[in-house]
């Protein structure tokens, strides 16, 4: 029997991951000279705090993600049908501004899998359940990402921007990381020691995420400008898919007749995104677009922002609807 990894706090992950941002965007602003930061740095930084954050997730058991059909198909719901027609919804107020638009929705598609984990265990959700679908949620994120941004952009003829640096980006941004933790976990099933430490490793998934984006934020907010302005614009509408998501995820675990703590693992998978992980696909837009990645970094802090709601409302909400939720 394995114990659980010991991760932070849920308040603790909002004040690490908040701090990060907040200093990296404080530097920004006093330091121009930080624009200067090789984006290669930026990739190297943003690839290890991926591997971090994907010790928690187990990559080498990718078959356990179909032992539980209700709770997969609910969060496959959600994800794939509810959550990007709502992220078009939202990111058409933003058609005048591409680099907005294109911030939101890449943030908005993803399915989170790192810092989640914290706040569903506080919040007494099915931790074990939902980690076990992250293999194939992830899967599943590297076609249907790129498939809607594509079909959410077509008027605004996104395709035809210049896509050079997108491969390398993600090879060494995404997959790398991804390779690699998988190749340390299935070495682990035969190496007690290892695998207990890369359990351990998950206490870090919360500091690698706020290093990482604080440190876009402090070489990107120089580089935008005067554009950074414009981000007041993204942060109510990634508020309003967090309260929307709410009773809509909770209505769906109901109705798939999920147990209460799996009703509360599907209202965290709608909530939770993914935005550590998309940076790399922000970082590699051409000049211009600088503002892509800085959207995911805001993003980022309202989520983690948004998962500490959640983590007070969502237990109260299904606590009192008992009547109609099947008990544990």
């Amino acid at each position: 029997m394995t114990t659980a990894p010991r991760v932070l706090t849920p308040a603790a992950t909002i004040v690490v991951v908040l701090t990060g941002i907040g200093v990296g965007a404080l530097v920004g602003a006093l330091v121009p000279a930080a624009a200067g930061v090789d984006d290669g740095v930026l990739l190297a930084v943003v690839a290890l705090a991926i591997a971090i954050t994907l010790l928690d997730v187990p990559l080498a058991s990718f078959g356990r993600a179909v032992l539980d059909r209700r709770l997969l198909g609910a969060v496959l719901l959600l994800n794939l049908a509810i959550a990007p027609p709502l992220a078009y919804v939202l990111s058409r107020i933003l058609v005048n501004d591409p680099d907005l638009q294109a911030g939101l929705l890449l943030m908005l598609l993803a399915p989170g899998v790192g810092l989640v984990a914290a706040f569903l265990r506080r919040a007494g959700g099915a931790v074990e359940a939902l980690l076990a679908l992250a293999p194939l949620l992830l899967v599943l994120q590297a076609i249907t990402v790129p498939a809607f941004m594509l079909l959410f952009t077509a008027t605004e003829n996104f395709i035809a921007l210049d896509g050079s640096r997108l491969l390398p980006f993600v090879l060494l941004g995404i997959v790398l990381p991804a390779a690699l933790v998988t190749v340390l976990q299935l070495l682990g099933l035969r190496a007690p020691r290892l695998g207990a430490a890369l359990r351990r490793g998950a206490v870090l998934t919360a500091p690698a995420t706020a290093v990482a984006a604080g440190l876009v934020a402090a070489v990107l907010i120089p580089r935008a400008g005067e554009r950074v302005a414009l981000l007041e614009a993204v942060a109510p509408l990634l508020g309003v898919y967090l309260i929307v998501l709410a009773p809509v995820s909770i209505l769906i675990g109901t109705a798939f007749g999920l147990p209460i703590s799996q009703v509360r693992s599907v209202a965290f998978s709608g909530a939770a995104r993914n935005g550590l992980l998309v940076l790399p696909v922000a970082l590699a837009f051409p000049e211009g677009f600088t503002v892509v990645a800085l959207v995911v970094v805001l993003g980022i802090a309202i989520d983690v922002v948004g998962l500490g709601i959640y983590r007070l409302v969502v237990p109260s909400v299904t606590a009192q609807s008992r009547s109609v939720l099947t008990p544990d």
